[in-house]
Parts: structure tokens; sequence; C-alpha cells
């Protein structure tokens, strides 16, 4: 900001504090504002955003891992809420996404979790839709990849596994 000239490129918005205290959210566009009274607190991107997971082990609730990944495509709509609500927002939603996959997952077997990922999957969006809501977040999508781990090696714990 200089000479009280704000420039917020389409697609974004940029919330704007006056004294440490919420003044209002600027829109794509040329704004005004008080030199040193004003400042911008923080700059977000409006658009769809990806946030994607590499496969991890995670313990199913008969002991076996299976390796679950994720892709989460999640827009801001509230530009004051995603700012004061929490810090990161694509850190949160990763956190909040493995915390509900792990706790899911750890209700199922690994051979359920494997053969019908779509509980797992409900149960994740249900959690993730209602938190991301009083974020200021609208979460639009959830994909899931769900495998067994590497093929064991030793006919003892194959024989475990199936």
């Amino acid at each position: 900001m200089s000479l009280g000239l704000v420039i917020v490129g389409e697609g974004h918005a940029a919330v704007l504090e006056r004294g440490g205290q919420f003044r209002s959210v600027l829109g794509p566009g040329r704004h005004f504002v008080l030199p040193f009274a004003d400042r911008v607190r923080a700059r977000l991107d409006l658009r769809d955003q990806i946030l994607s997971a590499p496969p991890r082990p995670v313990e199913a609730g008969d002991g076996h891992e299976v390796l679950i990944g994720f892709e989460v495509v999640f827009a801001i709509t509230d530009p004051r809420l995603a700012t004061y609500e929490i810090s990161a927002p694509a850190l949160a939603i990763e956190q909040l996404t493995r915390t509900a996959l792990r706790q899911e997952a750890g209700l199922t077997t690994a051979e359920r979790a494997v053969t019908a990922p779509g509980d797992l999957h409900r149960t994740v969006w249900t959690v993730l839709h209602d938190t991301t809501g009083r974020w200021g977040i609208t979460t639009k999508e959830l994909q899931l990849t769900v495998s067994p781990p590497a093929a064991p090696t030793t006919p003892s714990t194959a024989q475990e596994w199936y």
C-alpha cells in the first residue's frame, strides 16, 4: 500500500483493518484508504483451490493399515471469516481431513475401507462441509483414494491380511 491506494486483483479480496479492528472487505479494483491508519490484514484468493495429499498409512479398527490419500476442492466465500476464524485455510482443511479420515478408518476394518470407500467419503465429507462452512469456506469436492498397503513379503502375513 503506497499513498493510500490498494489494488485488488480479479478473483481476490483484501481484508482491511483500521486500528487493529475489522473495517471492510475490498473486492477487485482500486481502493483509496487512509495511509498509516488503514492496513490490509490479508489478501485472499476467492477462486477454486485444490488441496491434494498423497496416500499415507492409516490404521483401521482391526489393526491393519490402509493407504489413504485425498484431494479437496474448496473456495473462500467469506473473506472476513476466513481471516479471523483460522490462520491458514489450506492447512486447516488438510488437518481436519486427515483427522476425520483417521477417526473414521479406526471404526471400520481395513477390508471394508478398501472395498467400500463410500462410507469413509460420506462421513469425512459431512465433517468437512459442516466445519469449513463456519470458517467462511465452501468445500466443493472430495476425492479419496483408498488402497491396501504393499503386498506382504511372507506367506503367513499374506494369509492374515486376506
